[in-house]
């Protein structure tokens, strides 16, 4: 735990000199993909379900599968998928850079390399951050460039481990069978969310590996008649289903309620690199917000840092479809893909399955020099 503090300390020390504007050379190419959609393929098999370990003897209270007193809450639905599928689009994920200043788009290829994604930014313990937009446009971020600048935290949440995350889509649903209908569709599931340390992470030595696994429900999604996703929303009595375990070997369980910004979609004129692409918007977890009614219930997991595994799974869709790209400067050339995610339990919760994407990230520390 030492090592782990001393870093922890470092990062919060440590002021980078990089450049805004488009995330350097982690940025995925909006230039045009070269290949089109093509007929769904079956599915692979999920992998091996990662669940939460048995119950000990940790800090949480929460009862499983509990509603919070006083959250108004719509009827409770059973996972419903989407006929048809979400495309990824320019290979590209974006989350909000350590320093706040804006969106990093990044690639999926950078995710799923040994290394992972790095920069991120965790829940914050403070809102508002002092002298944010003052640093930022110090740093040269400029909104006409890269979209949104210094991005305040909604609200204190130090819990978060990330503090948002997304993926970029095509605004339409796909059909994945020759002429079947994606319009007209409202269906309600769940996004889940596991967090592994690896082997690899520094001051690991013989502490447990530390987890932070967490499904978000009652995730509502919508097309117009032309299959345009139309909607992203938490319903009334949405909820967070948490396990967690620190390097101490302290084992949370809890849920806690989920607000309604939690999940949402956030317009691509938001990130840096958007090009005016109008067909194109990011699936968007702000888990800064959805951690924000944790109070103290989550504070054994407040600190967790490392090299985490990540999977991300949504119930709603069978899977994301990765198009084929040519090779673009910068950018090696991606086959097609069907992105399937990690079947996810937590807690006595039903397991989280259907498309998703897997890779690892950086969480509180950056890889050593």
């Amino acid at each position: 735990m030492s090592q782990k503090t001393i870093l922890l300390t470092l990062i919060a020390a440590t002021v980078f000199v990089t450049a805004c504007g488009g995330g350097g050379g982690d940025a995925a190419s909006t230039a045009p993909d070269s290949s089109v959609a093509t007929a769904a393929t079956t599915p692979t098999t999920p992998a091996a379900t990662a669940g939460t370990p048995a119950a000990g003897t940790g800090s949480g209270a929460g009862a499983a599968g509990a509603t919070t007193p006083g959250i108004p809450t719509e009827a409770p639905v059973v996972d419903q998928r989407f006929n048809g599928h979400l495309q990824m689009v320019s290979n590209q994920i974006v989350y909000l850079r350590t320093n706040r200043y804006l969106y990093l788009p990044v690639t999926l290829s950078t995710f799923e390399s040994a290394t992972g994604i790095i920069d991120l930014a965790s829940g914050s313990p403070v809102a508002p951050v002092p002298n944010l937009a003052a640093d930022a446009a110090a740093a040269g971020c400029r909104v006409a460039v890269d979209g949104t600048c210094a991005i305040q935290p909604p609200a204190v949440a130090p819990a978060a481990p990330i503090a948002a995350f997304g993926i970029r889509i095509d605004t339409h649903l796909l059909p994945s069978l020759e002429g079947q209908a994606v319009g007209g569709q409202k269906v309600v599931g769940r996004i889940a969310f596991d967090l592994t340390e690896q082997a690899d992470s520094p001051g690991i030595g013989t502490n447990a590996p530390e987890i932070m696994r967490f499904v978000i429900d009652n995730v509502e999604m919508a097309t117009d008649p032309s299959g345009l996703l139309t909607a992203v929303r938490l319903r009334d009595g949405a909820q967070i289903h948490v396990y967690g375990r620190n390097a101490a070997g302290v084992e949370v369980r809890e849920n806690i309620p989920a607000p309604a910004n939690t999940v949402r979609l956030l317009p691509l004129a938001e990130i840096p690199d958007g090009h005016g692409d109008t067909g194109s918007t990011i699936l968007f977890m702000d888990l800064e917000t959805g951690f924000s009614q944790a109070g103290e219930r989550l504070a054994a997991l407040n600190n967790i840092a490392g090299h985490f595994t990540m999977h991300v799974t949504l119930s709603s869709v069978d899977k994301i479809e990765r198009p084929a790209a040519a090779d673009f400067p910068g950018f090696p050339a991606v086959p097609l893909r069907d992105l399937i995610g990690q079947s996810i339990t937590v807690n006595t919760e039903a397991p989280v399955t259907g498309g998703g994407i897997s890779g690892s990230a950086w969480i509180r520390m950056y890889p050593p020099q």
